[in-house]
This record gives structure tokens, sequence and C-alpha cells, in this order.
């Protein structure tokens, strides 16, 4: 069975030609055209790592616009919508006016050297939530002029949480937009992982721990009750975490209540269950071939919320997608329709593809 497939998640890596976007007074403070002084690192664990796939990218190996033509191509995407590599630790730069400074120049950077000439091509911005009005300027901006889908969250770094009234205005503005917001795992340091010794539990656990801390701050501080049409994807951390979630908050809300002395409660109230925000319809979870679980997220969450990730560069290279796309498209487990809204058209809903 032959299948539309969109990629939901795949990632450009940042080169030094990011240097001639930044606007002054910034650009000639980074006019050693050194990347690493424009995006801070993602943590003190991404070091001296080893990716199995020989065509992957991961690590920093340039991968140029070219490569993500050809890319698309073979693996016959629709289209790939793109994320950053080193901008994931956007939530990592402590300064506002350089992070608006960053955000601009990233966007500005990805448009001209990715999107404008490329329809496959597909963008979610860079904004910068250290400042909340100016990241309503550069949402605007993103969306309305360089044609982006939206834009990413990071999953740490910020010094709140995604949930805080903090960053309401950015939930505002997409939500007036009609654009979507993604919270995207990639650095794992706070999380009480940063003893270990050894990367693969700290990359395993990681991304769907950033996840589920993210999407609890944002139920529990009331962001879907106040915003009910923003569209949250939540990405690169598997779709298993989604229902383990939903049990366990379940279970203590079963046994725990919120004290809520001021009258303004947010999140689940005593007469709603946690796991409903869980099946909320715009709210969406990134999954990747080969998760053996898949047909049981389906059936507990519904098949209208998972988007199949590609996740190139990182991990896989050009060879392995065919065989990622076939784990689910191939798998016996899920029905046709399933099938058809993990590979393609829970994407175009979430990213309003084709409206």
């Amino acid at each position: 069975m032959s299948l539309p497939v969109i990629d939901a998640d795949g990632h450009v890596i940042e080169d030094e030609s990011i240097v001639d976007y930044i606007e002054e007074p910034y650009r000639s403070q980074a006019s050693k055209r050194i990347l690493t002084r424009v995006f801070p690192s993602l943590d003190h664990h991404h070091l001296g790592l080893k990716y199995l796939s020989e065509g992957a990218f991961g690590g920093g190996k340039p991968v140029t616009p070219e490569d993500w033509r050809s890319f698309v191509e073979e693996a016959g995407f629709e289209c790939s919508v793109l994320y950053p590599t080193w901008g994931l630790a956007m939530g990592n730069i402590s300064m506002p006016d350089w992070a608006c400074a960053v955000a601009h120049a990233y966007n500005s950077w990805l448009y001209d050297q990715y999107l404008k000439d490329n329809p496959r091509l597909k963008g979610m911005a860079l904004i910068p939530m250290q400042d909340p009005q100016e990241a309503v300027r550069e949402l605007r901006r993103a969306v309305t002029e360089l044609g982006m889908l939206g834009a990413m969250l990071p999953s740490r770094g910020l010094p709140m949480d995604l949930g805080h009234k903090t960053y309401w205005p950015v939930y505002e503005e997409a939500e007036r937009l009609g654009c979507g917001l993604a919270v995207h795992g990639g650095c794992h340091h706070g999380m009480g992982l940063d003893t270990f010794e050894a990367f693969v539990p700290i990359a395993g656990l990681g991304h769907p721990f950033s996840l589920m801390i993210a999407f609890s701050g944002m139920v529990y501080h009331g962001v879907f009750d106040r915003f009910p049409n923003l569209r949250m994807a939540f990405l690169e951390g598997g779709a298993g975490w989604l229902t383990f979630w939903m049990d366990r908050m379940d279970r203590c809300h079963e046994y725990f209540g919120e004290w809520n002395s001021h009258g303004n409660y947010h999140g689940p109230d005593p007469e709603h269950l946690p796991s409903q925000y869980g099946l909320l319809d715009n709210v969406f979870v990134g999954c990747e071939g080969g998760e053996n679980g898949l047909d049981y997220q389906v059936q507990r969450a519904g098949n209208g919320r998972f988007l199949f990730a590609s996740d190139f560069p990182h991990e896989i290279g050009p060879g392995d997608i065919g065989h990622e796309i076939a784990e689910v498209a191939e798998n016996p487990t899920l029905s046709d329709e399933a099938k058809a809204a993990i590979l393609a058209d829970n994407a175009r809903r979430f990213y309003r593809l084709g409206q």
C-alpha cells in the first residue's frame, strides 16, 4: 500500500553563514564567524557521540540545502518541516537582546537558504521567549512575511516552565495567527541526568522527560483552557510517554487536590481527568518508525495526534528512511486509517498544510 508521507520533524544543521544575518550592533560581536558565538551549547552531554547509521549527518557534519532536496526526493515526501539543530539550545540564551537578534537572524537565514526556492521544504521559526513581546513580533514576521508554519519552543533552558503566564502573549498570538507551536526536545540538563556517565540513557530519557515536563506545565497552568484553539506539538520523545503521563496524572488526580484560595483554578478541575488533555484535538505528538507500542498509543489516544518524523539528518541517513516509513506503513497492527493519519493527515492538520 502506497501512502503519502509528510515529514513532520527534520533538521537543518546551521553553519557560519548565519552570522551574515545578524543585525548590528550584534553582528560585529560575531564577526569571527564562529557558530558557537551565536548559539550556546545544548548541554554538557553532547560530546564524543557515535552515530551508528553511516549515512547520518549527526554530530555536526554539514548538511546543505542540496542534501535536503535530495533527501526529500529520495524519501518521496510531500514535504518536510525543518527544525534547527544548534538552535534547539535557544532556551539556554540568558540575554534577551541576544536571543532576539539570534532568532531574527536564524529565521531570515532559514528562509533564504532552504525555504524560498523549494516549496517542499517548510520552516518552523525560532522565537525569543526570553522577551515574550519580541517573541510575538518575531512569530508574526516569520508567519506573515516568511511563510513559516509556526515556531519551535525549547523544552529546556527558559527560566519559567512553558505554562507560565509570562509566555501567554505568545500563545495568544499563535492562536490569532492560526499557526502551530512545537515543543522540541534536545537539551537534557537539569532533569536529574547530569551525573550519568553514559549518553544513551541521557538521550533516551531526556527527550520524553522534557516533553512531559513541558506538557504538564501547560496543562496545569491553564494554557489549553485559556487558549482552546492553540495547536501544540511535542516532538522527538516518541509516542509512548503520552499514555504513561495520562495514567500517572489520573492516578494522582484521584488522591491529591489543588489548593485554589484565589478562585482562579487552571487545568484539570475535580470534574475532569488530566488524561482528557492528552486527547484534545489540538495536541499532537511526534513518533518514529520502529515504536513497538505505537498501536497501543493509537488505541488509547486515537490516531489523530501522532506525527511521523524522520529526524534526518541527526540519527538516520538517506538510506534509512524507506525502512522508517515501512515500519509504520507495513505495521500489521495499525489500521489503514491510522497509517494514513500518522504518515500525513495529522501533519496536514497540525501545520495547516494546503490551507
